[in-house]
């Protein structure tokens, strides 16, 4: 798009190295401050999150708690965010089926004025669990990035999203109308624990030019960790992404963050 253009990034590979989840658990924030990656998202209703307010932050807006532990619920008093224990819905589903548009909205503008009151101005947002993705819900998260001026993770396409065709077609409206820079997701979570390394060397290697949002939710090894389902694939991340191959690998790209494009943005009349 023009706006990679404009940057000077037109025909070169960019990479935005995403670490997902910062806030949920010490051991999430922990990784982030060992890797030295700088681009991550807070979850601002997550216990830790104050621990986390240095670097290319943005927020990782939540409206669903997936695992037993640790639950999330609202900052705001929503009763369409929770179900019967107070916490967000478990399921993507269930969020879908319940939550009213307007406390989703009023919730995400408490996300982000909590991230603010942490003393982080987000430099973008993005979503847990792909949550926003109800095309109502979406088109509040996008007019949210627009009033702030700030990017908002948006796919380059939805054709391998995987999405009913009810939801696709409005979100490809949205897509489609917006000024806003779209990138191209990697994504190394359906990744097994233990082909993560080779995964990450092979996509790598293999990537044209383009702007890529690269998801990875590492965390340290700690018995906090642990508790969760999927620990094996956060600890397969952080692993993978200290890799003397993968880290020879990150070199070869144009590691951007969310805050130079943000800069990007602001230089640019369609914006």
């Amino acid at each position: 798009m023009a706006l990679w253009r404009d940057m000077g990034l037109e025909g070169k590979r960019c990479l935005i190295v995403h670490h997902d989840d910062l806030g949920m658990l010490a051991a999430q924030n922990e990784a982030y401050a060992q890797l030295g990656l700088p681009t991550g998202s807070i979850m601002t209703p997550g216990a830790w999150a104050p621990q986390v307010n240095v670097g290319d932050l943005g927020v990782h807006l939540t409206l669903t708690s997936e695992w037993a532990y640790p639950r999330m619920r609202p900052l705001t008093g929503g009763q369409s965010l929770c179900d019967e224990t107070g916490h967000f819905w478990p399921t993507l589903e269930q969020a879908w089926q319940h939550i009213r548009v307007e406390e989703a909205k009023a919730e995400m503008e408490a996300q982000i004025a909590a991230c603010r009151r942490m003393g982080v101005e987000p430099t973008h947002l993005d979503t847990h669990m792909g949550a926003v993705l109800r095309p109502d819900i979406a088109a509040v998260y996008h007019q949210l990035a627009r009033e702030l001026g700030i990017p908002v993770l948006l796919p380059e396409s939805l054709t391998d999203a995987g999405l009913p065709g009810y939801l696709l077609e409005p979100l490809l409206r949205i897509l489609e109308a917006s000024p806003l820079p779209r990138v191209r997701l990697i994504d190394s979570y359906p990744v097994p624990a233990d082909q993560r390394a080779s995964w990450y060397i092979d996509t790598l290697s293999g990537l044209p030019p383009g702007v890529y949002h690269l998801i990875h939710h590492a965390a340290v090894p700690t018995d906090e960790a642990r508790v969760l389902p999927d620990w094996q694939k956060r600890e397969a991340d952080l692993e993978a992404l200290r890799h003397p191959d993968v880290r020879r690998l990150l070199g070869e790209f144009v590691l951007l963050t969310y805050r130079e494009v943000q800069a990007g943005m602001r230089q640019y009349s369609p914006f």
